[in-house]
């Protein structure tokens, strides 16, 4: 029976116990959510989909929201930034790889009050 390697970004969501998602300048009216549901990880992770097959390209600025993944105890497992207008950075990667979803993300984002 073969097996199937598990993606870096694919062991970071099956890991996650909390998603803290926070803009990293925040603005009136704009807050960090807390995500902890199982359901809502795998929701946010669909939305924080790439194209793993893009060339990573680099941002000079910090990027405008940051999703914090948080494992057992609290443990922080990964943070990954969002750049809006751009795509979604992780140490990983070595830059940024275009989301899938950018306008389903603002979307939900928005819904959140985070921006």
């Amino acid at each position: 029976m073969a097996s199937i390697a598990l993606r870096h970004v694919d062991a970071l969501w099956a890991s996650a116990r909390s998603i803290e998602v926070a803009p990293r300048e925040p603005q009136q009216g704009e807050r960090s959510v807390m995500v902890g549901a199982v359901a809502e990880i795998a929701e946010l992770a669909g939305l924080l989909e790439v194209d793993l097959t893009a060339e990573p390209f680099t941002c000079m600025c910090l990027g405008d929201v940051r999703f914090t993944v948080r494992g057992e105890l609290g443990i922080v497992l990964g943070v990954l930034s969002h750049h809006l207008g751009g795509g979604l950075d992780w140490h990983r990667w070595h830059g940024q790889l275009p989301l899938l979803r950018p306008g389903e993300l603002t979307k939900w984002l928005i819904s959140r009050g985070v921006m």
